[in-house]
């Protein structure tokens, strides 16, 4: 009983907090929004909407490009002022290309545009609407969280949902009003450690401990980073999206370099809240089923066992996450007969290893750091420590030999 009214006590607290803290911070955000962005807005978004193919009326070539035809169809307008008027559309659809959408089918969801030509509007194919899949598989996912957790699959749900809101609803809203970066990108941290821990885990020691441990990794693997952004002198333009970033603060000189910071603290956040829980979660394990007092040094052996066990598979999992996100990338520069030496020390691929090192960095911060925290909330004073006893005792052969 009293362990439910701490976990209720926990939950209330997570939420008081999450409404403060994320209501509170694009309330901030919003009334220091700067005028920085975006002149270069594309105003051809506000005239699209999303539609529902009803029937494919004919399909013919085109007299203007022998490698495309011309689909017309006719459509359900799905969202905005037009919601449920019947439209007339078209598609110039590519013939065996696979870098183009396919034709359109009936009860296909699609994007449609205003194309106007000599005083005439008419709507035309823009693209495919994918959001929908992209709700169901969220919801398969959500589902069998729920199935295979129970209770503490809601809590994990809504912490991933509070996750999600911090960094679309306080942080981004937050660069965009000019805020430091820096100091965002530690606020955001905090909030997420703390919601996470304290949903999942409760409002107990453990929580507190994999808390710690957590924040110290990422504040290594933060201070890493900013070490070796000074020693390594990097821009920040490293591709096409730091470069149309400045294009759109162009009124506001945006830092490149705190926003490759976010991306490496951020990027580090996940595995350091993994290993930490794993481990306190572990150690909590070890004392509750040891039913007797355990000294601090079994509780730091059997902590640094653990981590060792952890730190190869997470290590593969941080490594491997960046080579994928990056395999484009590295495949345009393969292709490119590109110098091995040459084609590392491109800047693009360096800000991909620092974030894949700094994480790992953090992530074996975090081992030790959760563990000797661990220890120190865990361990009873007093407790017997065999290393101790064994060196005043000496071994079993050290005695045999002096008798």
């Amino acid at each position: 009983m009293k362990m439910y009214k701490q976990n209720r006590t926990a939950y209330l607290f997570v939420l008081i907090l999450s409404i403060l803290f994320l209501y509170g911070g694009n309330r901030i955000a919003e009334q220091h929004k700067l005028s920085i962005i975006i002149q270069s807005r594309d105003s051809e978004l506000d005239d699209q909407v999303f539609a529902q193919v009803t029937a494919v009326n004919s399909t013919r070539p085109d007299q203007n490009d022998s490698t495309r035809k011309i689909v017309t169809f006719t459509a359900k307008i799905t969202s905005g002022q037009n919601k449920g008027q019947m439209v007339q559309a078209a598609q110039y659809s590519y013939i065996d290309n696979p870098t183009m959408p396919p034709a359109v089918s009936q009860n296909d969801k699609v994007v449609l545009g205003k194309l106007t030509q000599d005083q005439s509007t008419e709507w035309v194919f823009e693209n495919y609407e994918r959001i929908d899949q992209i709700i169901l598989l969220s919801v398969i996912l959500a589902a069998l969280i729920l199935i295979f957790g129970g209770k503490k699959g809601v809590h994990t749900v809504v912490a991933l949902i509070l996750t999600c809101l911090s960094v679309f609803y306080v942080f981004l809203p937050m660069i965009l009003a000019g805020f430091n970066i820096y100091l965002c990108t530690v606020l955001v941290s905090v909030y997420v450690i703390c919601v996470t821990f304290l949903l999942t885990g409760g409002m107990n020691r453990k929580s507190l401990a994999a808390a710690l441990g957590c924040i110290g990794g990422v504040v290594f693997s933060g201070g890493i980073y900013l070490v070796f952004n000074h020693t390594m002198k990097l821009t920040g333009f490293y591709n096409d999206q730091s470069s149309r970033l400045m294009e759109l603060f162009a009124n506001q000189p945006l830092n490149l370099q705190a926003v490759v910071f976010a991306m490496v603290t951020i990027g580090a956040l996940g595995a350091t809240m993994d290993v930490a829980m794993s481990i306190a979660s572990s150690l909590v394990e070890i004392k509750s089923n040891r039913g007797s007092r355990i000294s601090r040094y079994i509780l730091i052996k059997s902590g640094l066992t653990i981590g060792r066990d952890i730190m190869g598979t997470m290590m593969n999992t941080l490594i491997l996450a960046y080579v994928g996100s990056s395999l484009v990338t590295l495949i345009i520069y393969a292709a490119s007969n590109y110098p091995i030496m040459q084609l590392v020390n491109q800047e693009e691929i360096i800000v991909e290893f620092l974030q894949s090192l700094v994480g790992s960095l953090g992530m074996l911060l975090t081992i030790p750091c959760t563990t000797f925290i661990s220890a120190m909330v865990w361990s009873e004073p007093g407790a017997p420590d065999p290393a101790a006893q064994s060196q005043r005792r000496g071994s079993p052969s050290m005695h045999k030999r002096i008798s």
